[in-house]
């Protein structure tokens, strides 16, 4: 039992989700106007070090995570994370982490001769980066994001006809009475281990002949043995390309360019990443 209690206590996702509840606790009672309570609280969790009983008080779930069984990261967890960023959001992206996807999107569609549409659904939205370069040329918009603060952002931007705040596969298990000719996915796949759900949820949503475009982070140099996707050191999953591969022929999707690009800056490094395009063409 020590060795698995060990194992657990050095578990960096562990680590990393303990260290998130508890600092988006210490944020609710900030926000509450508790700030006596805020600060006690995180006093005393400092000085536990993250212990057992800390982990008791607070009623952690996540505390005894495991990289290997993680399949997704949860959903509270992406929700509070970009509700915190959210107001610096894209300077972040764009001018520290040079962020260019949205670019590539637009150029990809534009060289790749693909359109006109007329109805894009762009899941994980945020801020509305990669839809606002298609403001004139789609005339109905979906935005999906399971950030409040980040729809609000993009309703400022009055880019969208209909914004979401939902959890990605809870939105595409949905009936929705029209279908979609353009899904993106841009920066969402990091959030998601394992992509089977989120694939089938696009096939059921898109029109015959649609095109998914989406971005996800590399498994740099995979072997045999590689698994389809991995947690990396920044918490985030990257997946192989034989595994992208395998989903889009499992869910009846062609592809039209699988390029492996730069998505952007992290730690003055480069994150290497794939930018798919295919046509969903049922049997």
């Amino acid at each position: 039992m020590k060795n698995d209690k060990k194992e657990q206590e050095t578990n960096p996702v562990a680590d990393f989700l303990r260290h998130f509840v508890i600092y988006d606790h210490v944020l609710n009672l900030k926000e509450t106007g508790e700030f006596n309570g805020a600060a006690d609280h995180l006093l005393n969790l400092l000085g536990q070090g993250g212990s057992e009983s800390s982990e008791d008080a607070l009623d952690l779930p996540l505390a005894n995570a495991n990289s290997e069984k993680l399949d997704s990261m949860p959903a509270e967890y992406v929700s509070a994370l970009f509700d915190q960023k959210a107001k610096i959001f894209d300077i972040k992206l764009l001018e520290i982490l040079q962020y260019s996807l949205p670019t590539k999107i637009h150029e990809k569609i534009t060289t790749l001769n693909l359109g006109p549409f007329k109805r894009l659904l762009d899941l994980g939205c945020g801020t509305g980066l990669a839809a606002e370069l298609f403001e004139d040329q789609i005339p109905y918009k979906t935005g999906v994001d399971i950030s409040e603060e980040m729809l609000k952002l993009a309703k400022d931007k009055e880019i969208y006809d209909d914004l979401q705040q939902c959890e990605i596969n809870e939105f595409l298990d949905q009936d929705h009475p029209q279908k979609w000719d353009l899904i993106i996915a841009s920066e969402l796949f990091p959030y998601f281990g394992s992509l089977e759900d989120l694939f089938a949820g696009v096939a059921h949503n898109i029109e015959k002949n649609g095109v998914f475009l989406f971005s996800a982070e590399a498994v740099m140099e995979p072997t045999s043995d590689t698994p389809p996707y991995i947690m990396s050191d920044s918490c985030r999953f990257t997946h192989t390309e034989n595994y992208l591969r395998n989903l889009l022929k499992q869910f009846d999707f062609a592809v039209i360019d699988f390029t492996q690009t730069t998505l952007r800056q992290e730690c003055e490094n480069p994150v290497r990443g794939h930018l798919v395009v295919a046509r969903h063409i049922p049997k």
